[in-house]
C-alpha cells in the first residue's frame, strides 16, 4: 500500500494547497516554495513574492538560501571522495591538515572527520567572520577557528557545530586541488543536475531569487546584507536553490535517483544506467543516515521525541517510517528538508522570512498525519520541586553578544527570557516552560518558539553547568572561563 493509498493524488494535492495557503495567511511570510513528493508524483506549490519591496511571483525555479542543509551536501562530497579513496572519516583531521590548530592541543590531534560532521568536536560552534571573497576564506576562517574555546570536551555534551564544517570543507579543497564550491559543484550538484543550486551572488543574481525578511515588532522588513560570509560556505551561509534543484536532491537521497535515469523512465518507462559514472550512482547511501550517536530532543520530531544523528542528518525512527532531515536558517531566509527513504514520501520547504520554521513545522506536522500515519503522542507534565527550579535560575551566556539567557522562577513556573537576535530586533522573548521529566522541558507560550525542547545538563557533582537550548548548549554564568554560542542557526 502506498503512503497515498487514503486520497488520490488530485485529492492530496488540493489538500496540501488549502493548508498551505490557510498557514501563510496566519504567519504572514511574503514568499514560499514548497514540495510534496510521494510515491504516486510530486506535488509544487508556489505563493507570495520573491521581495516586498521588488516583487516578482515565486516559481519552481525560484532560488532561495538553503542554509544548513547545505551541511548535507558538504557530508555527501566528503563521501565521494570516501568513495574515490582519498578520504578516511575515521582517520584524524591531522592526515589531512598537517598545522590544524585548536586551543586545545588533545582535541586538535585526536579530532576526526566523522566528528566535524556529526558535531561532536566541543569547540566553539558558530564563528561568522568576515575573511573576505578570496579562495583562501576557508584557510583564514580556520584560523580564528585555532583561537576559538573549547566548550565542552571533544564528543562531550552533543552541540550544534558549524566550524566543523568550515574544517571538512578545507579538507575538500586541500584533496580536490579546488575551492570549496568547484569541488562540490563538480563532485555533487552537476552529476545530479542541480544547475539552478550556486554559492555566488553575481550567479546568482541573473536568476529570480528571493530577498530575506526579519518580523520585526510583527512587521517583515527587508534584511541588508543579503548573504552570510563566504567562509562559512561549507555550513551552508551561501549556497541557494531552487524548489527543482531540491527535488533532484531529495529523489536522490530517497532512491539513488540520477538525472539520465529519470530521463531513460520518462522514455519508455524501464530504468536505466546513467550515462556518466559518478561514485553517487552507487553510493551506500543509508550509511549517511546511520545513527552515530543520540543528541537530545530531536529537532525534527513531535514534541518531547529524542533524536539522533547520523553523518549530518538528523533522525527520527518510528515504526512506520525512518525521517532525515535538515533545515537552515541564514539572513532572513528560513528552510525545512526531510525524506523517508522507506517510504519514498518527502517535504521541502523554503521561505524568504525569519519566521518560516513555524510555518514549515506546522505543515510538516499535517504531512506526517496524512501520508505517514505520525502523530505526536500526549506527553504528561512532570511535577519539579521548588527546590528543583532554583537549580536551573540563573544567567546563561551567548558569546559575542552582551545580553544572556535567563532563566527565573515566577509563582512556582519557570521562564526563559530568550534574546531576540534576528538582525534589526532588540529585547527579549518570554519562554515559559513545562516540564515533561526530570532537567527536560518544552517552551509553551513562546511564540514562534512552541514545543521547542530545553534541557538543562549538570556535572559530576549534580550541578547545572548548561541549558541546551534546541541543538545547542549555553553555559551558566558563574561557570569559569564560561565559553557560549550564539543563537544564530543555519
Amino acid at each position: 500500500m502506498t503512503a497515498t493509498a487514503t486520497k488520490s493524488s488530485t485529492e492530496l494535492a488540493a489538500a496540501f494547497e488549502q493548508e498551505a495557503r490557510r498557514l501563510l495567511e496566519e504567519y504572514k511570510i511574503p514568499g514560499v516554495t514548497l514540495g510534496l513528493l510521494t510515491p504516486d508524483g510530486d506535488h509544487f506549490v508556489n505563493m507570495g513574492v520573491t521581495s516586498l519591496e521588488n516583487p516578482l511571483p515565486i516559481d519552481d525555479d525560484t532560488i532561495f538560501q538553503i542554509g544548513s542543509t547545505t551541511k548535507t551536501i558538504t557530508s555527501l562530497t566528503c563521501s565521494v571522495l570516501v568513495a574515490q579513496g582519498k578520504l578516511d572519516l575515521d582517520v584524524p583531521v591531522r592526515t589531512y591538515l598537517p598545522d590544524f590548530k585548536l586551543m586545545d592541543e588533545s582535541v586538535a590531534a585526536a579530532l576526526t572527520v566523522r566528528d566535524v560532521l556529526t558535531h561532536q568536536g566541543g569547540f566553539k560552534g558558530d564563528i561568522f567572520e568576515e575573511t573576505g571573497n578570496g579562495d583562501d576564506s576557508l584557510a583564514k576562517v580556520l584560523d580564528i577557528l585555532a583561537e576559538s574555546p573549547q566548550v565542552v570536551p571533544l564528543r562531550g555534551h552533543w552541540s550544534y557545530n558549524n566550524a566543523g564544517f568550515y574544517v571538512a570543507g578545507r579538507i575538500i579543497e586541500l584533496l580536490t586541488g579546488k575551492s570549496y564550491e568547484a569541488a562540490v559543484t563538480d563532485l555533487v550538484l552537476e552529476p545530479l543536475g542541480m544547475d539552478h543550486t550556486l554559492y555566488f551572488p553575481n550567479q546568482v543574481m541573473t536568476y529570480r531569487f528571493t530577498t530575506g525578511h526579519n518580523k520585526i515588532e510583527g512587521e517583515m522588513v527587508i534584511q541588508r546584507p543579503w548573504i552570510l560570509p563566504r567562509s562559512s560556505a561549507p555550513a551552508g551561509g551561501t549556497l541557494n536553490s531552487s524548489m527543482r534543484d531540491m527535488t533532484r536532491y531529495a529523489h536522490y537521497m530517497m532512491s539513488g535517483t540520477m538525472p539520465e535515469t529519470l530521463k531513460a523512465e520518462a522514455q519508455d518507462g524501464d530504468s536505466a544506467q546513467p550515462a556518466e559514472a559518478s561514485p553517487l550512482t552507487t553510493l551506500d547511501r543509508s550509511q549517511l543516515w546511520k545513527p552515530q550517536r543520540p543528541i537530545g530532543d530531536a529537532l525534527n520530531g513531535f514534541p518531547g521525541e529524542r533524536g539522533q544523528i547520523g553523518q549530518s542528518w538528523f533522525i527520527d525512527e518510528y515504526p512506520q517510517a525512518t525521517i532525515i532531515s535538515h533545515g537552515g536558517t541564514t539572513y532572513g531566509h528560513q528552510s525545512d528538508f526531510w525524506v523517508s527513504p522507506d517510504r519514498k514520501v518527502g517535504f521541502i520547504a523554503m521561505t524568504n522570512a525569519s519566521n518560516g520554521h513555524a510555518y514549515n513545522r506546522k505543515l510538516s506536522k499535517w504531512i506526517k498525519r496524512e501520508l505517514l500515519n505520525l502523530t505526536a503522542t500526549e506527553v504528561p507534565d512532570h511535577p519539579v520541586s521548588p527546590e528543583t527550579l532554583s537549580e536551573y535560575e540563573g544567567e546563561y551566556l551567548i558569546l559575542g553578544l552582551t545580553r544572556k539567557i535567563g532563566s527565573h522562577v515566577e509563582d512556582g513556573r519557570l521562564t526563559l527570557s530568550i534574546p531576540d537576535t534576528t538582525p534589526g530586533a532588540t529585547g527579549s522573548k518570554p519562554a515559559p516552560l513545562r516540564f515533561i521529566a526530570p532537567d527536560r522541558a518544552l517552551i509553551t507560550d513562546g511564540g514562534d518558539l512552541n514545543d521547542m525542547g530545553v534541557e538543562f545538563l549538570r556535572d559530576g557533582n549534580g550541578k547545572v553547568d548548561f541549558v541546551r537550548l534546541g541543538v545547542r548548549l549555553y553555559p551558566l554564568e558563574d561557570l569559569e572561563a564560561a565559553p557560549a554560542l550564539p543563537l544564530t542557526e543555519l
